[in-house]
């Protein structure tokens, strides 16, 4: 058993030998056909690694905001806000909040929210573009915000001049400086009243605030709004001092159960139609959005990436198994003394058969160990430009390398039986 183990390891590399051998005269089409292998593994692990990426950052996602959540926006807005989207329309009131909370027994926490972009100061600095929103106290609650070194906010801020500031935007008002207990300044645009003498004349006022907490980087939720830019104010601050409104343009529902939430959300849209007298046919002025949807239609999206990368993949496989059967063919004619040679000395057809069929193997895993560091390494490129966790799916990688095997084997079985069918007896005659 010994002596038959040590003569197929001795048959194995003598064949790997004489495939390098083989393949180092043809260098121009053998990088070409490897190429082509390169380019499927590569295509094919990168989309399975980076869809796998997606739903590990979808899955943590619904964990952190909650599996119930739903948001009503004011207007018809795209599935990815930006601060002038929410503030497009201003339909909502805190009686529509307090109707859902009062009328709809599904609803556990109903939170209002206001948004606008200030120009906001702190020192020297100014930053724009920088969305100000006012929020109760329950919104930390429901989008499981904890407090750091700070504080959240309590009853006794309902209109106090406090703020809380997203990671993104301490970063851009103090730099590296601690921004708890430091007090910025929000500038807005006032009106002059009609009784006063300047009526109607525009004036900028700055409304100071207290920095009491700094949140810890959250990136963008499924909702589409950057949580890190965002400084929070206390709704009634917001609302009363700064933009002297009765609109809200957010309101944010926590269903009592993960079944309750579809529900939830139906029972919304006929509330709020009903609140608003929108009759039969007409479009709402609002959007009722489930971050559960919002996760089935990232996933429908990831699954159309991922089918294109699999047909990208499957014409690179076929383009490399159309090189690596030219370079055996060419092999099989370029070698024919050899391949009579050797059947003459005692080498059987499945002799013959074995070696090509390790030549355009050995073609096929080159490429996809060349393929698979390469998909690897655009994977941690691409987590790292979107800000999406790492990962490696194993899936990616068995479908890649059993693809790899089989475009070697099936593009080397033409040129083994091509092989097989060289007669020794000829060779030696000619």
């Amino acid at each position: 058993m010994k002596l038959r183990h040590k003569f197929l390891a001795a048959n194995i590399y003598l064949n790997l030998a004489i495939a390098l051998k083989s393949l180092g005269s043809f260098k121009l089409r053998t990088f070409l056909a490897i190429t082509g292998v390169v380019l499927g593994t590569l295509s094919l692990i990168t989309v399975a690694n980076t869809s796998r990426s997606m739903e590990l950052k979808t899955s943590t996602d619904l964990e952190v905001f909650g599996k119930n959540l739903l948001s009503v926006k004011s207007g018809l807005t795209r599935a990815h806000a930006t601060p002038s989207d929410l503030a497009e329309s201003v339909r909502l009131t805190l009686a529509d909040a307090r109707a859902i909370k009062d009328s709809l027994a599904q609803a556990a926490t109903v939170a209002p929210a206001a948004t606008k972009t200030f120009p906001i100061r702190y020192m020297a600095t100014t930053v724009t573009g920088t969305m100000l929103m006012g929020v109760p106290m329950e919104f930390f609650k429901l989008k499981k915000f904890t407090a750091g070194q700070g504080r959240l906010f309590t009853e006794q801020d309902a209109m106090a001049k406090v703020a809380i500031v997203g990671a993104k935007a301490a970063e851009k008002l103090f730099k590296t400086e601690d921004p708890i207990g430091k007090t910025i300044y929000i500038s807005q645009q006032i009106t002059a009243p009609a009784s006063n003498t300047t009526a109607g004349e525009t004036y900028i006022s700055q409304a100071a605030c207290e920095v009491i907490e700094v949140l810890e980087p959250m990136s963008v939720d499924l909702a589409g709004i950057n949580e890190d830019n965002i400084v929070y104010v206390p709704l009634g601050t917001f609302m009363k001092r700064l933009t002297n409104t009765t609109s809200i343009n957010l309101i944010y529902v926590e269903a009592v159960s993960e079944e309750a939430a579809g529900r939830l959300k139906a029972d919304i849209e006929i509330l709020l139609r009903q609140r608003h007298n929108i009759k039969k046919g007409e479009r709402d002025d609002f959007t009722v959005t489930d971050l559960k949807d919002i996760n089935s239609m990232q996933t429908k999206t990831m699954k159309i990436v991922v089918t294109l990368g699999m047909i990208t993949s499957c014409i690179s496989f076929t383009i490399s198994s159309i090189g690596i059967l030219s370079i055996m063919i060419l092999m099989v004619n370029e070698r024919k003394v050899e391949i009579g040679i050797r059947r003459a000395a005692g080498a059987k057809k499945r002799d013959i058969a074995l070696q090509f069929l390790t030549e355009a193997s050995f073609i096929s895993l080159i490429g996809a160990a060349v393929g698979l560091l390469a998909g690897i390494t655009l994977s941690v490129g691409i987590s790292a430009a979107a800000a999406l966790p790492f990962a490696v799916s194993p899936y990616g990688v068995a479908i890649a390398f059993a693809a790899s095997i089989a475009t070697g084997i099936a593009s080397g079985i033409y040129p083994s039986i091509k092989a097989m069918e060289i007669q020794p007896v000829n060779i030696l005659r000619s």
